[in-house]
């Protein structure tokens, strides 16, 4: 069975993908719509951990240099402290070859040598890491525990995601020029127990 990709970014988000999922039967997913509210964050989630659909996570991503700089470095720095690493066709596919040799230890400002395009291509490739760190089975189990604002800054609301009554993550979002939600911020509340 084969994974359908989109094959452009010109591909509206709301195409319906065909996944498989395993055990010889395929499911349906449609790609969510920009999130409305921080909670909704979660589908946009759970529908990259089941389809590998990385130009999709341009649509949960923030913009700003303020957010996608500093948070580039944190999500690689804790993906590579929770050992999850890229594939070489994940970083094909995600753009980042010719970043793999600092995405562990990425600058926290802009440089010459590290530009905003740059910072964006790893924040991208960061999401995907810490999405990885949970199976597509165990984000079909997270639901959201508690929307609040973050006491670190007013523009910012944390959503705890977990299953089985644990908190697993805690996925900052900033609203966007838009008016819907993107990740700001994802941080890790457990280790990981899975096979990477």
């Amino acid at each position: 069975m084969t994974r359908l990709k989109f094959l452009s970014i010109l591909v509206p988000a709301s195409a319906v993908l065909l996944v498989s999922l395993g055990c010889d039967s395929k499911t349906t997913l449609e790609a969510p719509l920009a999130a409305k509210t921080p909670g909704d964050i979660l589908q946009h989630l759970r529908y990259l951990a089941a389809t590998k659909d990385y130009k999709h996570i341009i649509l949960m991503a923030p913009v700003s240099e303020n957010v996608v700089i500093p948070s580039a470095w944190w999500f690689n720095s804790q993906a590579k402290g929770l050992g999850l690493n890229l594939t070489l066709q994940e970083e094909t596919d995600l753009g980042v070859l010719d970043l793999k040799n600092k995405l562990d230890n990425l600058p926290r400002v802009s440089s010459p040598d590290y530009t905003l395009q740059d910072a964006r291509r790893a924040f991208y490739a960061g999401i995907y890491r810490l999405v990885k760190g949970f199976s597509p089975e165990d984000w079909n189990k997270m639901y959201v525990m508690s929307v609040q604002m973050s006491p670190s800054s007013v523009d910012v609301t944390d959503v705890t995601l977990g299953f089985d009554n644990q908190a697993k993550l805690v996925v900052s979002c900033v609203k966007t020029p838009e008016g819907s939600y993107g990740v700001a911020n994802i941080q890790y509340k457990v280790g990981l127990a899975i096979k990477k």
